[in-house]
């Protein structure tokens, strides 16, 4: 479902032969059994990871996957199969399946109701009020499914393994951004002007917007010792 939720694509061997032997060399590394890879096209550079019982999922953003290279990239495997190795991913699965979930309800239902609304005006009012309550909603219900100590947890695992959280900060080199650009205005503008968009598009910046361990990780003062 989640999957379908963002529009992931699996990614083949022959295509993308770094995040395959990324994957590999982090997966053996850990004796976590191997993911199947696939990418999606969103706004932010996010990646995820999703176990449904046996089932292992990897999902990078498609500019993500541009423009890392192969060091980068067995970071970023290395952060995700860890939580497969500890039995995190399970619980992230979960959150994100059931708010992914409850926003395409949410957002079929609403479609359903505004197609019987004659006039554009009104639809896009309902559309903008419908975003600016939906994403602080989701936000704080993932926070309470995920509990306080998930990503905290996850960087103090990452911690005792200085080689991969070193190769893991170069990505957050390349990714961080004025602080200006995670503000809560810039958020709300990018969920305002996404209803200009499809309800698929809607769909996937409402899963790219859940806290991620990347905007805790990814501290600029940190990442300075890094350069």
């Amino acid at each position: 479902m989640i999957l379908f939720l963002l529009g992931a694509r699996e990614v083949r061997s022959s295509d993308e032969k770094e995040f395959f032997e990324a994957a590999s060399q982090e997966a053996y590394k850990l004796a976590v059994p191997m993911a199947r890879l696939y990418f999606y096209n969103g706004t932010l550079e996010r990646a995820f990871v999703l176990q449904n019982k046996k089932t292992i999922s990897i999902v990078l953003s498609k500019t993500l996957l541009e423009k890392c290279s192969a060091t980068e990239l067995q970071g970023i495997c290395f952060e995700l199969f860890l939580q497969v190795k500890k039995g995190m991913a399970p619980k992230r699965t979960r959150s994100m399946f059931l708010l992914g979930f409850i926003t395409w309800m949410i957002h079929s239902f609403v479609g359903l109701i505004l197609a019987l609304v004659p006039m554009k005006e009104v639809k896009q009012a309902m559309d903008w009020l419908l975003n600016y309550l939906l994403h602080p909603w989701l936000e704080f219900m993932f926070k309470l499914m995920m509990g306080g100590a998930y990503f905290k947890k996850l960087e103090t695992l990452l911690n005792e393994f200085p080689k991969e959280k070193e190769m893991l900060d170069r990505v957050g080199l390349k990714l961080i951004k004025p602080l200006s650009y995670y503000s809560l205005p810039s958020r709300k503008l990018l969920v305002l002007s996404s209803v200009n968009k499809s309800r698929h598009f809607q769909s996937i910046l409402a899963l790219e917007f859940l806290p991620h361990e990347w905007d805790y990780l990814f501290k600029s003062e940190e990442l300075v010792s890094v350069k």
